[in-house]
C-alpha cells in the first residue's frame, strides 16, 4: 500500500444486479424494491424507476451506505463511506490507494449483506473525496483561515459560501465533476460524538480542534469521462490522486495567511462565525474589550443577563477562549501559512507542532 500525506475519506461505487446473480443477492434486493411511477393528469405513466425499501434493507454498519439505482438501462448497487472511518474507527487519517480503500468498503458490504461479493475490478467508481490536514496554532486560527479562504480570490475558483457557525466553506458545490470543502475537523468531530455516532478521547477532540480540513471530491461524470478515454478507475496512482487535490487548491489556498487580527478582521470573524450581521458581532466585540479592560465581574454587572451571555456565546463560537478575555492577556495569532505539501498525517505530528 503506498504511503501518501493525503486520504480518502469517502469512495462510492457501483455493481450492476445482473453481476449479482451468480452471488444470492439479486433476489434479496429485488425484494425490497418498490417502484415510484410518475402519473400525468390524464392518466399516462411518464416514468417509472425502482427505490430501495430501507426498512427492508438497513444497515447497521457505521459510516456504511447503500441504495439501489437505475440508469434507465439497468439497476445497481451502490455502497458507499469512508473507508477511514471503516478501517480505523475515526476517518481522520488514512490511505489514498484507491484498490485498497474499495476493498475495504467491499469487505464491509460483504459482512453486512453476509455474501460475498465481485472483486473490484467488477465495480464502477462514481466519487472519491482526497482529504488533506493542517494543523494551525488554535480554533481562532482555524476559523480566520475558512474566512480568509471564503474570501480568497481564485479567479473562477472562489468560495461561494461560508456555514453558519463559520466551519465549511465551499467551491462548486453541486458540481458532479470536481468540487472543493473546506472545514474546521474539530467542530465536526464534537457534533459527531455528541449525536454517539463516533466515541473520541478529549486529548484527540482538543488535537483535532486545531485542524483545518481540505477535501477534494471527483465525481460520476469526472469517472464516466475516464472510462470514455479509455482508462480504469482501479489504475489511478497514489501520485495522479495528490496531484488533483493539489491541482484543485493550489489558486485559493497557496499564499492564504493567517495573521494577527485587528479590529475589523475580528468582528468579521465573529459574524462569520455565528451567522450574525457585522452589527451585532460588533457589539459582541465591544464586550469582549470591556471584559479585557475590566473583567468579567464588573462587566456582567452592567449588561443586562441574555445580552451577556449571548455574546459570550458569540465570542466562543468565534475561537476566543475565556483566557483570552483575561484582563491583561495579550492574544497572540500567529502568522501560518498553509503549504498544501505539507499535511500532517498522524496525531504525533500534531503533538509535535504544539
Amino acid at each position: 500500500m503506498q504511503s501518501t500525506p493525503y486520504l480518502c475519506d469517502w469512495l462510492t461505487l457501483r455493481v450492476s444486479l445482473q453481476e449479482l446473480e451468480n452471488y444470492g443477492l439479486r433476489a434479496r434486493l429485488s425484494e425490497c424494491l418498490n417502484t415510484l411511477t410518475n402519473i400525468n393528469s390524464d392518466g399516462e405513466i411518464l416514468w417509472e424507476k425502482k427505490v430501495l425499501d430501507v426498512d427492508a434493507l438497513r444497515s447497521d454498519t457505521v459510516g456504511l451506505y447503500w441504495a439501489v439505482q437505475g440508469d434507465g438501462k439497468q439497476e445497481y448497487l451502490v455502497i458507499g463511506g469512508s473507508p477511514a472511518s471503516l478501517e480505523h474507527g475515526l476517518n481522520v487519517f488514512g490511505s489514498l490507494d484507491i484498490v485498497h480503500c474499495a476493498n475495504v468498503l467491499i469487505k464491509a458490504a460483504s459482512k453486512e449483506l453476509k455474501t460475498l461479493l465481485p472483486a473490484f475490478q467488477r465495480w464502477q467508481c462514481r466519487r472519491i473525496d482526497i482529504t488533506g490536514n493542517f494543523v494551525l496554532p488554535d480554533v481562532a486560527s482555524v476559523k480566520q483561515a475558512l474566512r480568509q479562504l471564503c474570501l480568497a480570490d481564485g479567479g473562477r475558483r472562489k468560495g461561494s459560501k461560508i456555514d453558519r457557525g463559520g466551519d465549511s466553506v465551499y467551491w462548486n458545490a453541486t458540481s458532479d465533476l470536481a468540487k472543493g470543502k473546506a472545514y474546521h475537523k474539530g467542530a465536526q468531530l464534537r457534533m459527531l460524538v455528541k449525536k454517539g455516532r463516533i466515541e473520541a478521547t478529549e486529548e484527540l477532540l482538543n488535537m483535532a480542534d486545531r485542524l483545518l480540513r481540505l477535501e477534494h471530491t471527483r465525481g460520476a461524470r469526472w469517472f464516466r469521462r475516464l472510462a470514455e478515454g479509455g482508462r480504469n478507475w482501479f489504475d489511478l496512482k497514489v501520485s495522479e490522486l495528490s496531484d488533483l487535490f493539489t491541482d484543485f487548491f493550489s489558486r485559493v489556498v497557496e499564499g492564504v495567511e493567517v495573521k494577527d487580527m485587528d479590529r475589523h478582521s475580528l468582528v468579521a470573524l465573529i459574524a462569520a462565525s455565528n451567522g450574525i450581521t457585522e452589527g451585532r458581532a460588533a457589539a459582541a466585540f465591544t464586550t469582549y474589550r470591556n471584559i479585557r479592560a475590566d473583567g468579567f465581574d464588573v462587566v456582567k454587572d452592567f449588561m443586562p443577563k441574555a445580552t451577556w451571555y449571548l455574546h459570550l456565546k458569540y465570542l466562543r463560537s468565534a475561537g476566543i477562549s475565556d483566557a483570552d478575555m483575561q484582563m491583561g492577556n495579550v492574544v497572540q495569532f500567529r502568522p501560518v501559512r498553509i503549504v498544501l505539501a505539507q499535511p500532517v498525517t498522524s496525531w504525533e505530528e500534531i503533538r509535535r507542532a504544539a
